[in-house]
């Protein structure tokens, strides 16, 4: 995660990026490994986490179901676990659920068309899934978007897009070529993009993911999660001078609570649904805060700041106006 600015100036972000979601994704080769070697299912341990932390999870989503049982524990019942293996003892596992196979999702789009440069489009995406309300809020930002520009009867210069992208936590099946959700729709809907036809050619993706988040730090020695603050450091991907002007300019106008850490785009490294745009060629800006509690089951650490998220939507408001004047 190369940082190329901040807001406000002069800010640095965090060296490491301490996270469950990238431990709990590297260790999907392991899980084949075990398979591949005749294991009836595997164990993964938690360590140097606190418990508050690693309960709930929903990791690793990036997979589908990988044809072996893998549950994960905390470091605290490793002696309990290694007792009862030592002992030869059978442990059994129910775990209560019905899988569903071939089961169809569907994204969806609105278009707001342009009264000048109709053929440019403006792309604002989102993804619709997620196990809580700041995995899958970015739809209510949208939304909240789509009323004001009808209520104030706006009129834009390029094309918009809206859209809201199934699949995000089914990246595998929804995905093409390892890309995430967005690929799909982007080879679905080429018309409105990639400057073959007369509907549209892009000039500028915008992502809005996990909006309104506290911030906490986990501390493993006192084996809880600590509140920190009301705003979690927002990460946003830019992919070139121009967009970074941009934004910056949307920035000194609206004065946003928290710190912003823009980032280089990398095809490789590039997390959230704006990493498809930017692999088709896309000039992209992606929003993407990256919680702790990012991906686990709903509790009060992860409901929306609202005032927060408002202060949130009102910038990318301002980006998406100024925008539609630069551009």
């Amino acid at each position: 995660m190369q940082q190329i600015d901040s807001f406000p100036q002069h800010k640095h972000k965090p060296g490491l990026l301490r996270h469950p979601l990238v431990s709990s994704t590297l260790i999907i080769n392991t899980i084949l490994k075990a398979k591949n070697k005749g294991a009836k299912g595997v164990l993964l341990i938690w360590h140097n986490i606190s418990e508050e932390l690693a309960v709930n999870e929903i990791l690793p989503f990036t997979n589908d179901y990988l044809g072996i049982p893998a549950v994960w524990v905390h470091e605290k019942q490793q002696p309990l676990l290694e007792k009862t293996c030592h002992a030869n003892k059978t442990v059994t596992l129910t775990i209560n659920g019905h899988a569903k196979e071939e089961v169809t999702t569907e994204s969806f789009s609105t278009m707001i068309k342009g009264t000048e440069s109709k053929n440019q489009t403006i792309i604002i995406n989102t993804h619709t899934d997620g196990p809580n309300a700041i995995e899958d809020n970015g739809p209510i930002a949208l939304l909240t978007m789509l009323k004001y520009i009808k209520d104030q009867k706006m009129n834009f210069r390029h094309t918009f897009i809206f859209c809201f992208v199934s699949g995000h936590f089914q990246i595998s099946q929804a995905g093409i070529h390892g890309g995430q959700a967005t690929s799909r729709w982007l080879k679905d809907s080429r018309q409105y993009w990639d400057g073959h036809s007369t509907h549209g050619k892009a000039v500028l993706g915008i992502t809005v993911e996990h909006l309104g988040v506290d911030s906490y730090t986990d501390n493993p020695r006192q084996n809880r999660l600590i509140y920190q603050n009301m705003s979690d450091s927002m990460y946003v991907y830019v992919s070139n001078q121009r967009n970074l002007s941009i934004l910056n300019e949307a920035m000194k106008v609206t004065q946003p609570l928290g710190n912003y850490y823009m980032l280089k785009c990398l095809k490789t490294a590039y997390f959230g649904e704006g990493q498809p745009l930017f692999q088709n060629g896309i000039p992209t800006i992606s929003f993407i805060c990256m919680p702790l509690t990012l991906c686990q089951l709903a509790s009060f650490r992860n409901e929306p700041n609202i005032r927060l998220m408002f202060n949130q939507i009102n910038l990318i408001m301002q980006l998406l106006t100024l925008s539609d004047r630069r551009l």
